[in-house]
């Protein structure tokens, strides 16, 4: 997020009252708020050959992908509609781990150039497979929540950005 131009077309979408009240219509939801951690609220994903994303929760309520390039192989979005439930404290440990054991049918989600999809990850348990391909998995990732203020922990940006600011 912080490396995004404030004058993007990205950000400026982002950050639109119009786009929010869209998504807002379209989950059924009162109010969603952006993402106010600085580093993840907006990023940009490359995946190249043999890179992946394993299994895990994703701290935002829910997160808007834009399918810039997909791979000609591998780098297959998979999930368990099941899992957690954020709002009751629930984790289903014994299905997570059949899921890790590779005990559990997982769904996959062909994902194209072009394709926009809104996700509830903070419940569904999800993944992206390595890419077996020389051409990379390229996606565009929006984060918002249903509460104010929410950001990553600090060891979530260590893990996942390799810096805290």
């Amino acid at each position: 997020h912080d490396l995004i131009p404030s004058n993007s077309n990205l950000r400026t979408l982002y950050n639109s009252n119009y786009f929010i009240k869209f998504i807002e219509t379209i989950l059924d939801l009162k109010k969603i708020y952006p993402y106010a951690d600085t580093l993840s609220s907006i990023n940009y994903n490359y995946y190249e050959k043999n890179q992946q994303l394993g299994w895990h929760f994703d701290n935002a309520s829910f997160a808007i992908t834009l399918m810039i390039q997909s791979p000609d192989s591998g780098g297959v979005f998979q999930y368990i509609n099941k899992g957690r439930d954020f709002d009751n404290n629930f984790i289903d440990k014994k299905l997570i781990k059949s899921v890790l054991n590779n005990n559990y049918p997982v769904n996959n989600l062909s994902v194209q150039p072009g394709s926009l999809i809104l996700f509830y990850g903070r419940n569904y348990l999800h993944r992206v497979t390595p890419v077996t391909s020389v051409k990379s998995r390229i996606l565009v990732t929006l984060n918002y929540n249903l509460e104010k203020n929410i950001k990553l922990s600090e060891n979530g940006r260590l893990t996942f950005f390799g810096r805290l600011k």
